[in-house]
């Protein structure tokens, strides 16, 4: 038996019809969706289109989760200035793709014929926030995996693809179809392939024609919505670097006032970090 992971695909259709393509040449018997389906590329409505034209289930990752929140009590993802990507995109979907969103499960239990049953979530149990890092010492994982009965884990989120053995489990992180963070710009997702020796990892990388994203960022609206923050998204899916994320987590430790001016904010921070000088120092 093969199946097929896909995640983070955040919007990006050319990066996902790539992927779509080589699907079909591997055949899997089955493809699930590990969240983080939409946001920071605007085809959210077509990829959800194409999500539903396959029936692929799946889950929802931080981003749905923010997006099906915006406007409550719930989420501190308030402010149009500071977040203009979240609040285009939920303002952009379809009503029925809305609706999916909010509706998707946080994790799936894959009982499946030929292997061990698999744990599918976006992050860490009950918070889809939280990446399991490929430098995190085994002690760290083994605390995010021990609520999961089942041997085999999938969490996406970091955007890195992994296959890593940690005491009882193995943990699988397919990495991402739409911006990956490894430094390889091309689409990504992983196979599971069954065998004696349980689920063995095959990780695909898909070029793709990522002209077309700076173009739909212009022609679609969404670059004139984000500003500046658009040209690091656009960083990412260019260079395979995790420019977005890194932006975000050190905008975390700005002022108020900076963390309201996204153009200066960008400026202070594109000066100061880039690829070996990332504000979140990995491992």
């Amino acid at each position: 038996m093969r199946i097929a992971i896909l995640a983070d695909i955040h919007g990006n259709l050319p990066a996902l019809e790539a992927v779509v393509a080589d699907l079909q040449t591997q055949a899997p018997d089955l493809v699930y969706l590990a969240g983080d389906q939409i946001n920071r590329c605007p085809w959210n409505n077509e990829v959800m289109d194409l999500i539903d034209a396959w029936q692929w289930p799946a889950i929802y990752g931080n981003h749905e989760w923010i997006v099906a929140h915006l406007g409550t009590e719930k989420t501190q993802f308030a402010g149009r200035d500071r977040f203009p990507s979240l609040w285009w995109t939920r303002e952009n979907l379809s009503p029925n793709h809305l609706a999916t969103v909010c509706a998707l499960p946080a994790e799936r239990r894959l009982d499946l014929d030929d292997g061990p049953a698999i744990r599918l979530l976006h992050g860490v149990r009950g918070d889809p926030f939280v990446g399991m890092l490929p430098e995190a010492a085994d002690a760290v994982l083994a605390a995010y995996l021990e609520p999961m009965e089942e041997s085999v884990v999938i969490s996406a989120h970091t955007h890195r693809p992994l296959a890593r053995r940690v005491g009882r489990w193995q943990l699988f992180n397919p990495g991402s179809v739409g911006m990956p963070y490894n430094g390889d710009p091309r689409g990504q997702y992983m196979l599971l392939q069954s065998s004696a020796q349980g689920w063995q990892p095959i990780f695909r990388q898909v070029d793709y024609d990522r002209g077309r994203v700076a173009v739909a960022y212009r022609e679609s609206g969404f670059q004139a919505a984000c500003g500046p923050m658009a040209e690091l998204y656009l960083r990412t899916v260019e260079t395979g670097e995790p420019w977005a994320s890194d932006f975000a987590y050190w905008m975390r430790f700005q002022t108020d006032e900076l963390k309201h001016d996204p153009g200066r904010a960008v400026a202070a921070y594109v000066q100061q970090h880039g690829p070996g000088n990332w504000a979140f120092q990995l491992g």
